[in-house]
């Protein structure tokens, strides 16, 4: 495929494969905002056969309106805490997990640069990232270094390292 370099990178996606066995061992399922990571953490998750046993569905909600809209989400938490923070994050899992009838929830919400945000003091790199599910909901910050791509990557690994962790705490 022309301007694709390599082999496609989601083949043999392990991490996404443990995750999905986990979640199909409880006979659960798992949906995903993606703010930052553009669909990148879905991607992986598809990549697994047999992901339509487990993965219910993802959002890509890139601008403020489609943030709060897409998932009932009072702006208000985005006013007093920023759309980068784990307030923000966690509300938005919470509100995937009641507008799917998925068991976990996966969100993220970061700056990947190269610009920073015009409306967030945090640099580029920033990022939020939460797990809801059967368990509670568990909201983290992180700071990844690299180019635009690279901080998206990064952040669907730690996004699906989060969801197995919080998957293997609650077996």
């Amino acid at each position: 495929m022309p301007g694709v370099p390599g082999p496609f990178p989601l083949e043999d996606d392990t991490l996404a494969a443990e995750v999905g066995q986990l979640l199909l061992a409880r006979g659960e399922r798992v949906a995903a905002s993606e703010t930052t990571a553009g669909g990148l953490i879905s991607a992986r998750l598809l990549s697994v056969p047999g992901a339509s046993g487990w993965y219910e569905g993802g959002l890509v909600p890139y601008t403020g309106p489609h943030k709060w809209e897409a998932l009932g989400i009072d702006r208000e938490i985005a006013r007093e805490h920023g759309a980068v923070s784990p307030q923000w994050v966690a509300a938005t899992a919470e509100g995937l997990l009641r507008g799917t009838e998925a068991q976990w929830a996966v969100a993220e919400s970061g700056i990947a640069g190269p610009q920073g945000s015009r409306r967030s003091p945090k640099p580029v790199g920033a990022v939020a990232i939460a797990v809801a599910g059967p368990n509670g909901t568990a909201s983290e910050e992180q700071q990844f270094e690299g180019t635009r791509a690279e901080v998206m990557r990064q952040i669907s690994e730690r996004c699906l390292e989060l969801l197995r962790e919080r998957l293997k705490a609650a077996s």
